[in-house]
């Protein structure tokens, strides 16, 4: 196998995929989503310090650290995205579509610094433990394989913008419901 041509390859796609994905957007931010993408696939990690090892950069490491973190904490960041992934995947939701929600949790056993940090039900341990909670929904065609993304949210309930799981729901269902002009199940 030619690993270097496959490498080349993906990295091309990611560079696709993260400029239709951010039109119009300043370059540093496009750069951001595209080193991104690549580190958590080349990574298999959504750790900044494993993304910035794939970047292999000739600068040191906490440098490059530093550089996603500052990306990664730019102000509406998050709402831009999430208004792009679902213009983009709303593309691809007919009428029989289906559109799944889904409410879980990220648990986080070791931290102890993170901030807005609350307490979760960990339903793969049976166990109430420290975390976030996550919503999701996505689209997806009956005897098909393929899921399309359409909303992400990660909240807690500690956090200086939450209401309620109530409010959090519905702001995804309306998100999604308007986007898709009321497509899909």
């Amino acid at each position: 196998m030619h690993y270097a041509k496959i490498a080349s390859k993906l990295r091309e796609k990611i560079i696709q995929f993260s400029g239709e994905l951010s039109p119009g957007w300043p370059k540093v931010v496009r750069r951001f989503l595209a080193e991104s993408l690549y580190g958590i696939q080349a990574r298999q990690s959504v750790r900044l310090t494993e993304v910035a090892r794939a970047l292999e950069e000739k600068i040191p490491l906490r440098k490059t650290q530093y550089r996603l973190c500052r990306q990664l904490g730019r102000w509406g960041l998050w709402s831009k995205l999430t208004h792009s992934l679902l213009r983009m995947g709303s593309s691809r939701v007919q009428e029989k579509t289906l559109l799944v929600m889904d409410i879980s949790d990220v648990a986080k056993r070791y931290a102890q610094k993170m901030e807005y940090m609350a307490r979760v039900w960990d339903g793969s341990e049976g166990a109430v433990a420290h975390g976030y909670w996550t919503c999701h929904v996505v689209g997806a065609e009956v005897g098909e394989m393929a899921l399309t993304p359409l909303y992400s949210r990660l909240f807690s309930q500690r956090g200086p913008d939450f209401r309620s799981e109530n409010a959090e729901i519905c702001k995804a269902i309306s998100l999604v419901s308007k986007s898709t002009q009321k497509g899909g199940i």
